[in-house]
Formats: structure tokens, C-alpha cells, sequence
């Protein structure tokens, strides 16, 4: 299980975590890895796309502290339903959605 930080403008268009150029990125190095992207549930710590304006773009705004508590529940029934073996959080609002509080990733990186 992959668990991303929130939608993208594209993600959030689709309906679909990791489809715009993050999913791109993300394709190649599954792909590298010799891993299906089929045989793997990706999903967003926080599941709708905050953003601002700017002319006619919307910008990706992080989501703050309430936003990923509040859709904790929803990864947490997805874990429960997906059983994955590993989990694996893409940057620090996965992190925190996932252990339930702030974290540093440089002093998560390497420990199990």
C-alpha cells in the first residue's frame, strides 16, 4: 500500500490518486522495481485536493494538521479492508496520517 499526501489538480479531476505527473514519476519507478502497478492499492492520506487560486491554475496548498486528522478514519478502513503487507508513506502527511502524530522523515528514514 502506497499512501500519498492529498489529490493533485489531476488526481482530483480523475477521481484517481497518483494519475498526474506524480503518478508519472511514480510508474517508472515501480516500474524499476519490477513492481505491478496493478497488485499495489494507492491511496492519499487526505483524500480531497486543497488548493488556491492563481489566475486560472489551482496550486496545491499542504493540508494542516485538523484536514488529516479528519480523514484519518478513511485510510484507516482502507488498511483494515486492503490488509496490505507494507505500507508505504509518501512524504510527512502520510507519515503523520499513518503513526497518528508529527514526524521528521529525516529521523524515520532507515528504522523499521
Amino acid at each position: 500500500m502506497l499512501v500519498g499526501e492529498q489529490p493533485g489538480d489531476r488526481e482530483d479531476l480523475a477521481g484517481k490518486p497518483f494519475v498526474g505527473p506524480a503518478g508519472h514519476i511514480l510508474d517508472r519507478a515501480l516500474a524499476a522495481a519490477g513492481i505491478d502497478r496493478g497488485n499495489v492499492f494507492v491511496t492519499n492520506a487526505v483524500k480531497h485536493f486543497k488548493y488556491e487560486r492563481q489566475g486560472k491554475r489551482r496550486l496545491h496548498k499542504r493540508p494542516n494538521a485538523e484536514e488529516i486528522e479528519i480523514c484519518r478514519w478513511w485510510l484507516d478502513l482502507e488498511r483494515e479492508a486492503v490488509k496490505p503487507a507494507v505500507v508505504v508513506a509518501m512524504g510527512a502527511t502520510a507519515a503523520r496520517s499513518l503513526l497518528g502524530r508529527p514526524v521528521t522523515l529525516a529521523k524515520l528514514r532507515g528504522a523499521h
